[in-house]
């Protein structure tokens, strides 16, 4: 159940502000300072686009909530939003049906927020959102998706080439986030999550130069939307002992826009993980993995695994989760990099694939050494899972080459 007290709006309000206030004075001083020092007449504003984006996911759960739109572009510049699609459950006003609003761009920080009731219904509803900024002929369209109550929001399996097998368990939800990537909206990671571990088994994602991007991290830490928060760790503050908030999906891997970068912090996709091993030689692995990027695609799934003798910790609310006792990474792509082909129409001899068994130790600040190294089949056996299905020739999944991943 998602609660809202309104008195907040106020005190918020204030806050934010006194604090654009005090940050407005300070630039104004710093831009008169740069501008009287400057010999440069040349004038950047004509470099400023204007832009609109989803703050984390386009798809959101079926509990009432709220969805951020961040707002871009030179400032002074007004904008006009208005929902013209699915204006009967979504509006830019809490407990009200405000359909239209315009605004001016200032500053860094620009936030437009919809507000949606529960969707109690049978399936899933969209709404589409115009934006209008009075400098362009075009207007954007974003779309904001509720699923329904009893929908989970799964992953295609059989369509994408990293994507394992689907696997029934009773405590297990898939969930595929999206976002928004060059105009379109493209897959951004999936996952099998264990309600009962309060984490995920697998991430599984591509990974592509398109996705890795030069943008930085956003540190947007939030449970996830499509998944019930009494299955997700707390994790505003850290797990409690010597465990960070481990990435499976890495944040260096999605940098190309804040939506894809925000997604991967959502508290599903966290595990706690020896510190020392998550800042020093998983964030090598990490690292050596993005070297493997290639034309082609990447194909990646990373994932923790929970043996017999797994112990727990607590998270940032002092709930009690379970620790991994492994992580693991299996990778697959063409050797050359550069075939064009999908995954289904490459034969045996055209693809390349390795395995990685990493224990939930300290290894030292090393690069990943090869003792780690194994193969797809083997952790296949080891998690029960079956990876790489589009893969039909097996001995395609028994290779284990370090020296072809860039691993001495």
């Amino acid at each position: 159940m998602v609660i809202y007290y309104p008195f907040m709006n106020s005190v918020m309000k204030s806050i934010q502000t006194t604090k654009y206030l005090w940050r407005l004075t300070l630039s104004l001083v710093l831009l008169s300072f740069i501008y009287s020092c400057s010999d440069n007449d040349s004038n950047d504003s004509n470099n400023v686009v204007n832009d609109v984006t989803w703050k984390d996911s386009s798809t959101v759960g079926a509990a009432a909530g709220t969805s951020a739109i961040l707002i871009t572009g030179l400032e002074g510049t007004t904008w006009t939003a208005e929902v013209i699609e699915g204006a009967d459950w979504c509006s830019f006003g809490y407990s009200s049906t405000l359909t239209q609003k315009t605004g001016e761009i200032y500053g860094e920080l620009n936030v437009l927020y919809i507000y949606y009731p529960a969707n109690t219904g049978s399936i899933q509803r969209s709404a589409t959102i115009s934006f209008t900024f009075d400098n362009d002929t075009e207007p954007y369209q974003l779309t904001l998706t509720q699923i329904a109550t009893d929908q989970q929001n799964s992953p295609p399996f059989g369509r994408w080439a990293e994507l394992p097998s689907y696997k029934a368990g009773a405590n297990y939800d898939y969930v595929i986030h999206y976002a928004m990537l060059n105009s379109a909206a493209v897959r951004n990671y999936s996952f099998c999550y264990d309600e009962t571990k309060k984490a995920a088994l697998w991430v599984a994602y591509p990974l592509h130069s398109a996705y890795l991007g030069s943008g930085s991290r956003t540190d947007a830490w939030a449970y996830d939307p499509i998944v019930p928060e009494k299955y997700q760790p707390d994790l505003f503050k850290s797990y409690k002992g010597s465990y960070d908030r481990g990435h499976q999906l890495p944040s260096a891997d999605r940098l190309s826009t804040y939506e894809l970068n925000a997604q991967t912090f959502y508290f599903t996709n966290m595990t706690p993980q020896m510190a020392r091993l998550n800042q020093d030689m998983w964030a090598k692995l990490e690292a050596k993995v993005r070297t493997n990027v290639c034309s082609d695609t990447l194909y990646v799934v990373t994932g923790a695994y929970f043996g017999p003798n797994a112990g727990t910790t607590t998270d940032g609310a002092d709930n009690v989760v379970p620790i991994p006792t492994q992580y693991y990474k299996v990778l697959l792509r063409t050797k050359t990099g550069r075939t064009g082909k999908s995954i289904r129409e490459c034969t045996p001899d055209e693809l390349i694939s390795i395995g990685f068994w990493v224990n939930q130790e300290n290894y030292g600040n090393i690069e990943p050494p090869r003792s780690i190294c194994t193969t797809v089949a083997d952790i296949e056996s080891k998690t029960g899972f079956n990876f790489f299905p589009q893969v039909t020739d097996a001995s395609v999944k028994q290779q284990n080459n370090p020296t072809a991943w860039g691993i001495n």
